[in-house]
């Protein structure tokens, strides 16, 4: 059929402008606006911002549609199997368990250190900032799993007339944005709609008046528990430098107890300076540095209001779209170090989403679980101490850093790899209960309340409709959006050993399966009494006295030697080469290069998150900290407070300075703090390393080996009298040069070091001696346990190298099982004959010595550490002389005589 022109124009307009729209809103399944609507959420457009009221700010259908093609979803990373490798390189050598990887290489079960998840190498690339960076950018969780739907508010006028588009924050909170916030929504400007504005209701300043109305029983928990008062860190601090004893009524940041010594600007003693300046800007109240993985808020939204490591957000509204892509362009590598050596000064980050959420993931608590603590450890993250490097400025500027610092990667948890998340373990009797002890006394759940033992299988709880404990212990269930009616009653759910229902564990014949709080993932559990029992099991001791974690934790990062330098005049060309993680120190350093200089730094407990950095109250004196050694292989064992053994771990060893600056006579100098229990302030104590593998280390770990046992390095010089050490620190103030900071004993096993709390304690001489011991019976386990592990070629060989070679040199000097050995110089070989001598050495053995000729010179102070004299650890050792105001020693004759009469 022929139509005219005229009329076939209309028709072919009319099917452009209602085809695509129509076509678009069946494929996107949303409604026009002025509506709710709700969908997938995806890589946001860029947004115009010519003016606030034209309807050209609320995403276009085109920019929905490209949103759609561009879903995020962020998902744990399948790891791939390495490639068998021919032959041996000198990474291998780098690799802590090299030994320990199974026969087929795959990296799914045993990582290499310098791996990342997904498979590659970065070590020795040129390009390896973008693969750490990936690393530090992933967030391992799906957007859908944590918020399942997301409803955007689209109506038009009051407050909506700026943040058109905003997430409805959740089911339960339906309510007017004026009701939490506060402000005026008939306000004609910015300055009289946000006029008496609470920008964080759920803040613990206002969340007794807004969120206590529906959750006043969870409000008073959280204010009395660790994550708010710090009574952890707090009383650590204080009794290891001498302000409280042991048996006074803990401090912490709760207003109605001991606002004497934490009151606003009060700052009676040193160590609260310290704390205060150093220490206090991990609470549940504190701010957060405005820098790569640091991002969060305060109060209840801490935790239920979820953060990316890169403080960008995914909300529709416009408002803060419109400040957050300026700053996008405006910013360079949000994960550089130039980037986070600005972090008092950067913008504010944004939640993910104007939406709360009870599945938590793992990054969230990773925002305050960092810097070698457990959050990092489960990650596979070890922070490298802050070190002088005189290319920093030039090089490390452009590194990728999270929490202010560079890593290492190493093993990742077991559970972490398998896609767990901290919540999945941790329940909120252990995150929100009120706790009046230190250290671990929150932690409810233990291995053996999912594992079994080989004799009993995990306690179940059956859930029964007509009882009324059930709704209340599936309370939780429904609220959580990955979980809804995968529990129901009449399911057999899990019960720890203190009798704490888990709803989200549940069993299902002879199998129990862990339903994961954040990704709903279905995880088999392994039982131990369903398996055959490992050889290591086998020996009572290891089931009866052992937490799991002294053999399954793979490593430990653990902190050496906490130097702590109270500096009132501060010379800041002496550290801007170095890399400290502490975002005050970064912010000084930073201002010295740009010529803005202060000797002051933030009191945290005055610190207020703004949109244009921190801001609060800065106080003369600085505090510098540096560790002298930090590492991941040393695990030294000890009893916790069950009474079982347990991985201890320093938390810290203070060395104290106190500097005034050139011309005056100093303070201290690495003096020890004292107790007031007269102990040194040198304090470990029980630690669970979330490094857990199914491979567990090698028996060599903890048997035969003095370092695990306390006794320090048995190449390096050790405390041998426990009463001369505590001497020389009282008096002298100071400790004896053979003091080694893994040395917690002595040999006849009486303490050097200090634990906390006092049910901790360090190995007793008789434990000792058990672990020393090589009886029949361990020599016996050691060969089957070498046979399990499929280590043939240790097992075929009847002597070892060096038993061949002694054996060779047994013939060669012609040596007999029986009698006396002297040593004929003139013949220059061993006899059987002669009366009883001692045995001289052979002139053909050479003693060991350095290849390059350099030699070790210790650091004045600081106990266990040694610098190699060569150009570069000659400015080193110049540098911690002028740190400790130390006189350079005297110079050395040119020919010193050698003659002795």
């Amino acid at each position: 059929m022929n139509f005219p022109k005229k009329v076939i124009l209309p028709i072919w307009l009319i099917m452009i402008l209602l085809g695509g729209p129509i076509s678009f809103l069946f494929a996107q399944d949303i409604v026009p606006p002025g509506f709710h609507f709700q969908f997938d959420l995806g890589d946001l457009p860029e947004l115009k911002t010519d003016s606030p009221g034209e309807e050209t700010l609320s995403p276009s259908p085109a920019d929905l549609n490209k949103t759609r093609r561009r879903l995020l979803e962020k998902k744990i990373v399948t790891v791939p199997e390495l490639e068998r490798k021919p032959f041996l390189n000198a990474g291998d050598f780098r690799d802590p368990f090299f030994l320990l990887r199974n026969p087929e290489n795959n990296s799914s079960k045993v990582l290499q250190p310098g791996t990342t998840l997904d498979g590659i190498r970065f070590n020795s690339y040129s390009d390896s900032n973008k693969f750490i960076e990936k690393f530090y950018r992933e967030s391992q969780f799906s957007i859908q799993d944590i918020f399942e739907s997301v409803v955007h508010m689209e109506w038009r006028g009051g407050c909506m007339y700026c943040h058109l588009g905003i997430e409805q924050i959740s089911d339960n909170h339906k309510f007017s944005c004026t009701r939490c916030h506060r402000g005026k929504s008939r306000g004609r400007t910015i300055a009289t709609a946000h006029k008496g504005l609470v920008s964080n209701p759920s803040d613990l300043k206002h969340a007794k008046k807004f969120c206590g109305k529906c959750h006043q029983e969870h409000i008073q928990n959280v204010e009395r528990s660790k994550m708010a008062t710090a009574r952890g860190i707090i009383n650590t601090t204080r009794y290891a430098w001498g302000a409280q004893s042991y048996e006074e009524v803990p401090f912490s940041l709760n207003p109605d107890e001991h606002e004497q010594a934490f009151g606003a600007g009060k700052e009676k003693l040193p160590v609260d300076s310290f704390l205060r300046k150093k220490c206090l800007r991990c609470h549940l109240q504190s701010p957060s540095p405005h820098r790569p993985g640091d991002y969060r808020a305060t109060g209840c939204a801490a935790c239920h209001m979820v953060y990316a490591n890169d403080g960008l957000t995914l909300t529709y509204d416009r408002a803060i779209q419109s400040v957050q892509q300026e700053e996008r362009r405006k910013q360079e590598n949000r994960f550089s170090r130039k980037f986070a050596n600005r972090s008092m000064k950067n913008r504010r980050g944004y939640p993910i989403l104007h939406k709360f959420t009870t599945a938590i993931p793992s990054v969230q608590c990773e925002h305050c679980h960092n810097q070698n603590g457990v959050g990092s450890e489960f990650e596979g993250l070890f922070a490298k101490p802050a070190r002088p490097k005189s290319s920093r400025q030039v090089v490390d500027a452009d590194q990728p850093v999270l929490y202010g610092t560079e890593h290492e990667f190493l093993l990742p948890d077991i559970h972490r790899e398998r896609g767990m998340h901290c919540i999945d373990c941790h329940g909120s009797n252990e995150i929100k209960g009120p706790i009046t002890q230190p250290e671990h006394s929150a932690v409810e759940i233990r291995c053996e309340d999912c594992h079994g033992t080989h004799e009993n299988p995990p306690e179940g709880f059956l859930l029964v409709e007509s009882h009324p404990n059930t709704k209340i212990i599936l309370k939780p269930i429904t609220r959580n959006p990955v979980l809804k009616k995968k529990i129901t009653p009449g399911d057999t759910i899990l019960v720890t050993s203190k009798g704490t229902p888990i709803p989200h564990i549940r069993q299902e014949k002879d199998q129990w399966f862990l339903f994961s709080k954040v990704t709903g993932k279905k995880h088999p559990i392994p039982v131990l009494k369903n398996m055959e029992v490992p050889l290591a099991h086998k020996v009572d001791k290891h089931m009866e006295t052992m937490e799991c974690h002294a053999c399954h934790a793979r490593w430990s990062a653990s902190e050496w030697g906490a130097h702590v330098i109270q500096d009132d005049s501060p010379d800041l060309s002496l550290w801007k080469d170095w890399g400290f993680s502490d975002p005050t120190l970064q912010h000084l350093l930073t201002g010295a290069q740009e010529e803005t200089v202060s000797d002051k730094m933030l009191d945290w407990l005055s610190a207020r998150s703004e949109p244009g950095g921190i801001s609060g109250d800065w106080t003369p004196g600085t505090w510098w900290n540096i560790f002298t050694e930090t590492g991941w292989d040393t695990m030294i064992l000890g009893k916790n407070k069950r009474g079982k053994y347990s991985i201890l771990k320093p938390r810290y060893q203070y060395f104290l300075t106190k500097r005034r600056g050139e011309g005056i006579p100093p303070g201290k100098r690495a003096a020890p703090p004292m107790t007031k229990d007269q102990r040194p302030g040198f304090i470990m104590q029980a630690h669970t390393p979330h490094t857990i593998r199914k491979t567990v280390r090698s028996c060599e770990s903890c048997h035969e080996n003095a370092l695990t046992a306390g006794l320090g390095d048995p190449i390096k010089q050790k405390v041998d009298d426990a009463e001369r050490f505590q001497n020389e620190l009282e008096e002298q103030n100071r400790v004896l040069p053979q003091f080694q900071v893994k040395q917690m004993i002595t040999e006849t096993g009486d303490p050097i070091q200090n634990t906390f709390p006092k049910e901790i304690r360090f190995l007793a001489p008789e434990e000792i001696a058990a672990l020393e011991e090589k009886t029949d019976l361990y020599r016996a386990l050691r060969y089957m346990d070498l046979r399990a592990l499929k280590f043939p070629r240790l097992l075929a060989r009847e002597e070892f190298i060096y038993d061949i070679k002694h054996r060779k040199n047994e013939e060669k000097y012609g040596l007999q099982d029986e009698g006396d050995l002297i040593y004929d110089m003139d013949a220059n070989k061993f006899t059987a004959t002669g009366p009883p001598h001692e045995l001289a050495p052979s002139p053909e053995v050479k003693t060991d010595s350095p290849e390059d000729g350099s030699e070790k010179e210790s650091i004045p102070g600081s106990p266990d550490t040694t610098v190699d004299v060569t150009p570069e650890g000659d400015k080193i050792i110049e540098f911690f002389r002028s740190l400790f105001l130390l006189p350079a020693p005297p110079a050395e004759p040119e020919s010193p005589n050698t003659n002795i009469e």
